[in-house]
């Protein structure tokens, strides 16, 4: 016979490991979080300045991802294999709020780590040969993107959810401003880059003292930072349609957005308990619906996507023609009643244990600490925010939820994007938003 396991009472008390916070000579703050125990160390150079900032769509995203291939000393082969010979890792991305370098290996390499790190940072050689290979594989992946619906959805999507926000924009730009992207740009952004506030993480076996000497010696030359340029929050377009037409789509993709919040705002840990119950997990409500009581899909979620300038709660599926009307019928139906009914309280239960069990797993290195310190960082939050966002989690109650549920889950504010053949798609919108409009490819030829 099957039984349920019991949920777990035992009340997860996480606390963040110690973090060693310093400063070099320039102003640049570091945070060190020692681990004697861990044979791996990583180095985090993080500046606040991504996409949103762009002059030329996909101008830092490139900027960032050519640092690492060649500086002024070794060309892009010579430098992969002073990286590759020791056993370590350098990668350089951005994305729509910053740009980091990341380097990680054994902690016998430390030193050698820091050195190569800085190199690419502050040397980089912008390769004519390189650019033009990094923008042809760009380009030849966004023509994958384009036959691609749940790309198109969430293209779509974005239009309306991040209404004529720069977050509404791809981060590598599209083919056309690819393609006008020049050394002499890059050079720019990489100006903007240095110039722009920066913190350095270190995670692994490394003395606090130690670290930062070694730091100081690499980017103690760099300037003081400066400000933080800033871009308005990003508003959504409340119930807004926009489709993405294939009319040779076999499924149809859905990409709809809600109102969400900061990390800070007082209703940040309701609103995370709701959009796992929702379609956070296996056990939520549409997966549930779709994938094991109707068979329309593989997956159907709902997460939080919380950005320095935005926040936005998204749905997540794609299913066949033949089920599209139903799926969105579905959809609507859960979102309304979420935002109505009481949230049963074992669903309440599981949707807890899943947040903690997860949060607990993914939080035990040094290295996922580091990561948190960043997300701290970026959102301007208090070191000890999350042990304070998990004791608030395991207090809340359904009746502490309701007003939550209804001030965010509403067809009134929301933003749909659906992809796929047009005499499929189009009648999904009836009703469900007060206007309609089909996303445009151009640019992307």
């Amino acid at each position: 016979m099957h039984t349920t396991p019991p949920l777990s009472t035992e009340p997860l008390r996480f606390v963040v490991p110690p973090i060693h916070h310093r400063t070099l000579r320039n102003g640049t703050p570091v945070h060190v979080i020692t681990s004697p125990n861990e044979d791996l160390v990583t180095v985090t150079f993080a500046m606040r300045t991504g996409s949103r900032h762009d002059g030329v769509p996909g101008e830092t995203s490139v900027t960032a991802q050519m640092l690492n291939r060649g500086t002024e000393r070794l060309d892009a082969l010579a430098f992969a294999e002073e990286v590759e010979r020791r056993g370590c890792n350098l990668r350089t991305i951005a994305d729509s709020d910053a740009c980091s370098v990341q380097g990680s290996g054994l902690a016998e390499w430390f030193d050698d780590l820091v050195a190569l790190s800085a190199e690419c940072l502050l040397t980089p050689r912008f390769d004519e040969t390189e650019l033009d290979k990094l923008r042809q594989r760009l380009i030849a992946d966004m023509m994958v993107d384009l036959v691609d619906v749940e790309w198109l959805a969430a293209r779509a999507c974005a239009t309306r959810a991040y209404d004529g926000h720069p977050y509404s924009r791809p981060r590598n730009g599209n083919p056309t401003t690819l393609r006008t992207l020049t050394r002499d740009i890059l050079r720019e952004v990489h100006v903007r880059m240095l110039a722009a506030p920066r913190h350095i993480i270190v995670a692994g076996p490394i003395d606090a003292d130690v670290a930062v000497a070694k730091l100081d010696a690499a980017f103690g030359r760099l300037p003081a930072p400066s400000a933080l340029v800033n871009t308005p929050r990003a508003t959504m377009r409340a119930r807004a349609g926009v489709m993405a037409i294939k009319d040779d789509a076999v499924q149809s993709a859905f990409r709809i957005a809600l109102p969400c919040v900061s990390f800070d705002h007082h209703d940040y840990a309701a609103l995370q308990l709701l959009t796992s119950v929702l379609g956070g997990y296996t056990l939520a409500r549409l997966f549930m619906k779709l994938r094991e009581e109707k068979g329309y899909t593989y997956g159907a979620y709902a997460f939080s996507d919380v950005r320095p300038n935005g926040a936005i709660t998204g749905i997540v599926t794609s299913v066949g023609n033949d089920f599209t009307a139903d799926t969105m019928s579905v959809i609507t139906d859960e979102v309304r009643r979420m935002g109505a009914e009481r949230i049963n309280t074992d669903e309440l239960e599981n949707s807890r244990q899943q947040i903690l069990g997860t949060f607990a797993r993914s939080n035990e290195t040094p290295q996922q600490t580091a990561s948190l310190v960043w997300t701290m960082v970026q959102h301007d939050l208090p070191m000890n925010f999350f042990e304070q966002h998990i004791a608030r989690l395991q207090k809340l109650t359904p009746e502490d939820l309701l007003s939550v549920q209804g001030t965010y889950f509403s067809t009134n504010a929301w933003v749909v994007g659906v992809s796929g053949k047009e005499d499929v798609i189009r009648p999904v919108f009836d009703g469900l938003v007060d206007s309609v409009e089909e996303w445009s490819a151009e640019g992307y030829q």
